[in-house]
């Protein structure tokens, strides 16, 4: 097995071994979940470039209960990739959703809205409340829990 540092002898794929073993598995995880967010914000790249499908939408305001939906899921990949702070991840979606707006300004099928990117901060917002309320709720109940188990334990 390596030692702490890289020799000329070692394999590739015993200097990654190394590399991964100088890493913590928060700071790994949190690599993967930034890599996560970058795909995720490649994907929607790619998506605005595409052009506007013309057939009718399933049911009204569908375009921006689909601007909330895509916005959400790239607040969850960012609160993941930053850690449990909440005004990063808030910051980097509403900094990307103004970015792709701005984008769609210059692709000719696509026009940019102002009510796009309020869909794309109020999809945003609401992740970070269910997030937040997902959070209290399983501190409340870890606490039910561990207050029942303490008490019978005394008994």
């Amino acid at each position: 097995m390596p030692s702490g540092r890289p020799h000329r002898w070692m394999s590739p794929l015993d200097r990654i071994r190394l590399i991964g073993s100088l890493l913590s598995a928060n700071a790994m995880r949190r690599r993967i979940w930034y890599a996560l967010l970058a795909l995720y914000a490649g994907a929607i790249f790619a998506l605005s470039q595409a052009p506007v499908p013309v057939s009718a939408p399933p049911f009204p305001y569908y375009d921006k209960c689909f601007h909330s939906a895509e916005f959400a899921l790239f607040f969850v990949l960012a609160r993941m990739a930053t850690g449990r702070r909440a005004l990063l991840p808030l910051v980097l979606t509403a900094v990307y959703a103004g970015s792709d707006e701005l984008h769609q300004l210059f692709v000719v099928t696509r026009t940019a809205s102002a009510f796009d990117l309020a869909a794309d901060l109020v999809g945003a917002m609401l992740a970070l409340l269910a997030l937040e309320l997902a959070r209290r709720l399983w501190r409340f109940r870890a606490r039910r829990i561990l207050g029942r188990a303490h008490s019978k334990v005394e008994s």
